[in-house]
């Protein structure tokens, strides 16, 4: 029965910290930003791609294009019949919604 006791107050004490610390953290301010990426084949090319008008809420611009770039991998086709197509993407314009 002692594992469990401390296996409780071990989570009370970690609990306890993470409030503390969050309370003198400041929340981040988020703004609103439109980011178009552009996904394309980059055997072809840019011009050979679709482009995509994203709502994003982010610190700052910056932010903005990084966090949607990095999450454009997740709706982006990367197979066809069992075979990986080539894939890309780019930031083409960020501005404020």
């Amino acid at each position: 029965m002692r594992i469990p006791i401390v296996a409780a107050t071990t989570a009370l004490i970690l609990l306890g910290a993470t409030q503390v610390r969050a309370a003198g953290m400041a929340k981040t301010q988020l703004k609103p930003f439109n980011v178009t990426i552009r996904v394309f084949d980059p055997t072809k090319g840019m011009e050979s791609g679709q482009d995509y008008v994203l709502p994003v809420d982010s610190p700052d611009a910056e932010h903005a294009i990084a966090s949607t770039t990095a999450n454009a991998a997740s709706f982006t086709r990367k197979a066809e019949g069992g075979k990986a197509l080539p894939v890309a993407f780019t930031c083409i314009k960020v501005e404020a919604r």
